[in-house]
């Protein structure tokens, strides 16, 4: 597993945004700044289905398989592995 700073993120996506980030956007700051590709597999998923105009709801729905993984992910990155 790859964890990825701000400034890495920035060079992938452009910008420093939330995506990527563990957790519903940037709301949930109990959860750390943890950036993962599990995560940003999930969100690139809601992402790319909400703009192909799938509602909101069934996006995530759509994204849940990938859940598992990007908990996971956040998991080891807190414990260091």
């Amino acid at each position: 597993m790859t964890t990825l700073d701000l400034d890495q993120l920035a060079t992938i996506t452009g910008g420093a945004d939330s995506f990527g980030r563990c957790g519903p956007g940037s709301s949930w700051g109990f959860l750390g700044n943890v950036y993962t590709p599990q995560c940003a597999a999930h969100d690139a998923s809601v992402r790319g289905a909400e703009a192909s105009g799938m509602s909101k709801v069934l996006s995530h729905l759509q994204a849940l398989p990938l859940l598992p993984a990007a908990v996971g992910s956040w998991v080891k990155a807190k414990l260091g592995r």
